[in-house]
């Protein structure tokens, strides 16, 4: 199969994954470009927001590969993640596990609450997902794992965790739908089959035409300012994770079709450089503002929006309607300029303008539906017209 036609199943099951999953554009895009660059991804939100069937989900569109999934507690043994000791081998004064259907086996790997990884997993876990080796024994095995995706609700308070947050090169937060029309949809929802696939093969060479792709010179500096501008905003970030966002970039670039990374492909660094969620705001502006002025247009504009929304009068105050009237206007006029700003921009380009967009529309939406509400109590109350 061409490179081309490799590219086109890959972005054909990320667009079969858009089509099941409300709103989790973002963190299908993160998996995809985990997947393509070896490295691994935290998703980080509440309990039910898809995040295990999201991983799920992309398992069964990738052919023959193996799957492990396990939810930690505190109580975890090495066991469940690196199977159970052979009782033949001890027989034979030999330390080893029977990894059949573990994590030592899988090409893809999903571990939920994995900050309740205790001391007895993480050394293990570290090498296995770092280094792709794992010490079973005195034998050291390579495991064929591509990407280990991971959830929790928060991120790690215990300094020895840190290690293992650093491992994960991408890191998107995945809240509840916000859309109503999304929750309609929800409410009919089901899941078919997949109907595009790729096979392991294929992603291994999509991964290999990623690290083949050239990184230009514009693409370096980019990285260089973004790096720069942290800094100056007190926000460090690992020489690992550094040297790995080229690689990134380099899959942002293979996705969307290019020959070579440019800097506009640097704004996939938004999920990868913040270590607490506070910070994603701060990593989005500086970000954009190197590789995309138009995604950090559309903070700032969406964050506008916000502060309207904000001071929206509660049911009850004495003029509702005509209190709501300008902050409903200028919600009108913030969503007409992104709109136009994005008119003519590739969707590749604009998707975080059309996230803004779509936040503005559903603040627009719920003030207009106070509105009315009030309207009707007008009506209906004793001696009105």
């Amino acid at each position: 199969m061409s490179h081309t036609n490799v590219r086109a199943s890959v972005i054909a099951v990320r667009d079969e994954l858009a089509g099941s999953l409300l709103e989790r554009q973002v963190a299908i895009d993160a998996a995809i470009l985990a997947l393509l660059t070896n490295e691994h991804l935290l998703l980080l939100g509440p309990p039910g927001t898809a995040k295990s069937l999201l991983v799920r989900m992309l398992c069964e569109h990738i052919d023959s590969a193996v799957y492990y999934e396990r939810l930690l507690t505190r109580f975890s043994t090495p066991e469940e993640l690196f199977g159970p000791l052979s009782l033949s081998a001890l027989e034979q004064d030999r330390f080893q596990r029977v990894t059949a259907g573990t994590l030592v086996e899988a090409d893809i790997g999903f571990v939920d609450e994995i900050f309740k990884a205790n001391s007895a997993i993480l050394n293990s876990l570290l090498t296995l997902i770092n280094e792709r080796l794992f010490h079973d024994g005195r034998q050291v095995r390579r495991v064929p794992l591509l990407s280990l995706f991971a959830a929790s609700n928060e991120t790690p308070e215990e300094g020895g965790l840190h290690a293992l947050y650093d491992r994960f090169l991408l890191r998107v937060t995945v809240p509840y739908l916000a859309e109503d029309d999304s929750l309609r949809r929800l409410l009919e929802m089901t899941f078919p089959r997949p109907s595009a696939t790729i096979t392991l093969d294929q992603l291994r060479q999509a991964q290999t035409d990623v690290c083949q792709l050239p990184l230009g010179d514009d693409a370096r500096e980019a990285i260089v300012t973004i790096k720069r501008e942290l800094d100056h905003e007190g926000l460090a970030v690992s020489d690992r994770r550094w040297r790995a966002c080229g690689r990134l970039v380099r899959a942002k670039a293979w996705l969307e079709g290019e020959g070579t990374a440019t800097a506009d492909h640097a704004e996939v660094l938004v999920h990868a450089l913040w270590t607490e969620p506070s910070h994603i705001r701060v990593v989005e502006r500086v970000v954009s503002k190197v590789a995309n002025p138009l995604n950090l247009e559309a903070v700032e504009l969406e964050d506008a929006a916000k502060d309207l929304y904000d001071q929206r009068p509660q049911p009850g105050h004495p003029n509702l309607t005509h209190a709501l009237e300008p902050l409903l206007r200028q919600l009108s006029d913030i969503h007409t300029r992104l709109e136009q700003r994005t008119a003519s921009v590739p969707e590749s380009r604009a998707r975080r303008a059309r996230q803004a967009i779509h936040k503005i529309e559903a603040w627009h939406r719920a003030l207009s539906q106070l509105a009315l509400r009030s309207l009707s109590k007008l009506h209906m109350a004793p001696g009105a017209a």
